[in-house]
């Protein structure tokens, strides 16, 4: 059941997140609005599981954490929180100038995540299984590997899950090969897959400490199963097609391109 339940509120929530952040750049601050009280319930519940060690308090911490990260992603493809400069990468520059351009690109946003852990860390500190610090931690180490991997490398990303806005983010990608950050994320991941499921396997736990291992194992197993749709030619945005606009393809004859272009 926690495993389930992990698998189900993963795609449900970033499809919700997709398609609220879908739209005109007027129609984001309502929405950031009704996301930001949204928020505010995921800190009240943060707050309440503090004060618990039940299971019905890990699943709770687990949905205020998953809230809280659904704000910060909602701000950040919404074009509201991003990064100090929203340019297409120079052309011409090297490796290391890519990297500090790329991060400029997305700064601000890497550090609403960083202090939105530092916060949920310091909550969690007061009490509870501390079940919504280790959601968020794990969550955005794997975002980090997953950073890495698409700034060195990867074949099959679905950009068209990125918002039309975003769009100049794709200047930073490599799409020419399977780079080094690829293999270190997928490796990383894979090894607290393993050991979450040895655990599972051949530990005894509490229902407490079972229901927190098997959720953070399925949400990494989640991540090394993202990696796999990098690489692969299985179009991942296919599980979330309801949540996105609709496309169509045009071609353009005179100079024998395709492209998409949203509706």
């Amino acid at each position: 059941m926690p495993a389930l339940f992990v698998i189900l509120l993963w795609w449900s929530s970033t499809g919700a997140i997709l398609w609220l952040a879908r739209g005109t750049d007027k129609q984001m601050n309502p929405r950031l609005m009704i996301m930001t009280l949204i928020c505010a319930l995921g800190f009240s519940g943060l707050i309440i599981s503090t004060a618990y060690t039940e299971v019905w308090a890990v699943y709770l911490a687990f949905v205020s954490a998953l809230i809280i990260w659904g704000w910060v992603e909602f701000t950040f493809l919404a074009g509201l929180i991003t990064g100090e400069t929203n340019n297409k990468c120079p052309k011409g520059v090297d490796e290391t100038s890519r990297f500090v351009h790329a991060f400029k690109a997305i700064n601000y946003h890497e550090f609403t995540l960083l202090g939105a852990l530092i916060i949920i860390g310091l909550i969690d500190k007061t009490g509870g299984s501390a079940m919504a610090s280790k959601t968020f931690a794990c969550m955005w180490l794997m975002r980090i590997g997953a950073k890495f991997a698409i700034f060195s490398g990867v074949p099959k990303l679905s950009v068209e899950m990125m918002p039309e806005r975003l769009m100049y983010l794709q200047s930073y990608f490599r799409a020419d090969r399977i780079g080094w950050g690829f293999w270190g994320s997928i490796i990383g991941c894979s090894i607290f897959f393993a050991a979450g499921l040895y655990a599972l396997l051949n530990i005894d736990y509490n229902a407490v400490a079972q229901t927190q291992i098997t959720m953070l194992t399925a949400l990494v197993g989640l991540a090394v199963l993202e990696h796999f749709f990098m690489v692969l030619p299985v179009a991942d945005s296919r599980l979330w097609s309801w949540a996105m606009p609709k496309r169509k393809i045009k071609t353009n004859k005179s100079k024998s391109q395709t492209r998409i272009a949203a509706e």
